[in-house]
């Protein structure tokens, strides 16, 4: 929303106070550039800048009074009449801070202006804009309901059972595109106020339910009357989401032509004409796809993910479950099991008749055990055979204490650090022994190379070794019924080919080798590096 260019002087007031300071002129909600990212967290800065209160009465002015213009001096009037007094120039202060946030605009209306005076004066008028508006009918919402329990009206799940029915009842195709809106209409609206009452509800369930500040009211609450009313809700609940999350199933098949014929007002025709980037219209609930998804999640429960009214209905009953513990051990009243209520009344009336200062200290420190920690553990010698938790010092044998700990209250370790060890020379062995084994290897590889063709030569034991590797590995390689394979390792490559008739025999220290029905062709795969002896 724009405002137009102002003059300076015009609007009464100094520009940039409190919490506006630097968001730059008439922004409003978007500008020229589009829409602004952070309009929407602006449009809450009032409640959060130090003049709140102000603020809070000003946006009331607006909001009462369906979209009405006032200047600086008819909103200080407004609030001088209902015994809030503001001067006019504190209000045309707040009045331009509001306008950068967006919460207010300018308006556009000039009349008829006698002179130039007159045309700024008219100019130098206000009203609450859209985003103002729902902003703070959200603000007094929140403020107005905070520490206040809502009650959970079951009817509304009757309500959504009946619409859902409703609309199962009707030809999606062929109804009146009006009624069918009005029937999805019927099924949205009471399923978001029963969501919102019964998150609230059951969240307020969970923060009471580890409470040990109660007071006798509350205690009587939630005893006589909190527990005996969550189950009754709980069991209606129960009752009705069955047949909510059958009628939801029994809707599932008519949904594409329900979209299809309810997607037609402001928002489907600005989606339809292709301007949703340059317009932004809020869809109505039921008209998307996503709507149903949200609907069929509460009720509807999957293989591997429960429906949310499930997992609320058994969180509520653990919370019952923990309250009605703690009322059960806060409302005991004994010697062996006294409540933690009366422990606290007990030290804060002590607390209250001592004489002096030092004596509230001992009393805060006995009570609460406000003394300095001093983590006395140690490895213990006789870890292997360690004593029973249940054991009593008295009975345990003594515990060895170092004496350092003993002496000082410490476990600091003292004296000179501990050296590290020298490992460069087990590193070069390590180095050493690797570069024999890569050296043995490669006088191997030179002396099978060297014994080309293989049939009828003679070979060391480890050439031998060596051959049967490359052998077998290209054998494991081969497929089932190919004529030869290749396998490279190192710096050989060695090539089997099977032939009937063909012989390779090989002979060594340790015995002969003899290769059937297959060659064996060894060929070099890099160049060899000659080792140094």
């Amino acid at each position: 929303m724009l405002s137009g260019h102002r003059p300076p002087g015009a609007d009464g007031g100094a520009e940039g106070e409190g919490e506006g300071e630097g968001e730059g002129e008439g922004e409003g909600i978007g500008g020229p550039a589009g829409p602004d990212p952070d309009a929407g967290r602006r449009l809450f800065r009032y409640v959060t800048a130090d003049e709140w209160r102000d603020y809070r009465r000003i946006m009331a002015v607006f909001a009462g009074t369906f979209f009405s213009e006032f200047s600086p001096e008819e909103v200080a009037a407004v609030l001088a009449s209902a015994g809030e007094e503001i001067d006019t120039g504190t209000a045309a202060e707040r009045l331009e801070s509001l306008r950068r946030w967006g919460n207010l605009t300018v308006s556009s209306a000039t009349g008829t202006p006698s002179s130039l005076a007159d045309y700024y004066r008219r100019r130098n008028r206000y009203l609450i804009t859209s985003a103002g508006q729902e902003v703070h009918e959200v603000v007094e919402g929140v403020l107005g309901r905070v520490d206040v329990v809502r009650d959970v009206s079951t009817g509304r799940l009757r309500q959504l059972l009946d619409a859902l029915r409703a609309l199962h009842a009707v030809d999606a195709s062929t109804a009146d595109a009006q009624r069918l809106a009005d029937l999805v209409g019927a099924v949205f609206d009471p399923h978001e106020a029963f969501t919102s009452e019964i998150t609230q509800f059951f969240a307020a369930i969970n923060q009471w339910q580890t409470r040990y500040d109660l007071s006798p009211e509350e205690l009587g609450f939630f005893a006589r009357v909190l527990v005996d009313y969550v189950t009754e809700r709980l069991e209606e609940i129960e009752r009705i989401t069955r047949p909510v999350a059958a009628a939801i199933a029994a809707v599932q098949p008519a949904l594409p032509a329900i979209l299809e014929r309810v997607n037609r007002g402001l928002a489907g025709r600005v989606e339809a004409a292709g301007m949703t980037g340059a317009v932004n219209v809020a869809q109505r609930p039921g008209t998307r796809a996503e709507d149903w998804q949200h609907l069929a999640g509460w009720f509807v429960g999957e293989r591997l993910r429960p429906a949310r009214i499930d997992r609320l209905r058994s969180d509520a009953v653990a919370a019952v479950r923990t309250l009605t513990m703690n009322l059960t051990r806060l409302s005991r009243v004994g010697s062996g099991a006294s409540s933690r209520r009366a422990d606290l009344l007990r030290l804060a009336r002590m607390v209250s008749e001592a004489g002096s200062s030092e004596d509230v200290n001992r009393l805060i420190n006995a009570g609460f055990g406000l003394y300095a920690a001093n983590h006395l553990g140690v490895t213990a010698s006789d870890a292997a055979d360690p004593v029973a938790s249940s054991t009593s010092w008295w009975d345990a044998p003594e515990a060895e204490v170092a004496v350092s700990l003993r002496e000082r209250g410490d476990t600091a370790a003292r004296g000179a650090p501990t050296p590290l060890p020298d490992r460069s020379g087990a590193r070069r062995e390590v180095e050493q022994r690797r570069r024999k084994e890569r050296e043995a290897g490669l006088r191997l590889d030179l002396e099978l190379l060297a014994a080309r063709p293989l049939d009828g030569c003679r070979i060391s034991t480890a050439a031998l070794n060596r051959l049967q590797h490359l052998v077998g590995s290209a054998l494991t390689r081969m497929p089932r019924g190919a004529a030869g394979a290749t396998i490279e390792e190192g710096s050989l490559a060695c090539t089997l080919q099977r032939r009937a008739g063909a012989t390779t025999r090989l002979t060594s220290p340790e015995g002969t080798l003899t290769l059937l029905d297959l060659d064996v062709a060894l060929e070099r795969r890099v160049p060899v590096p000659v080792p140094v002896p």
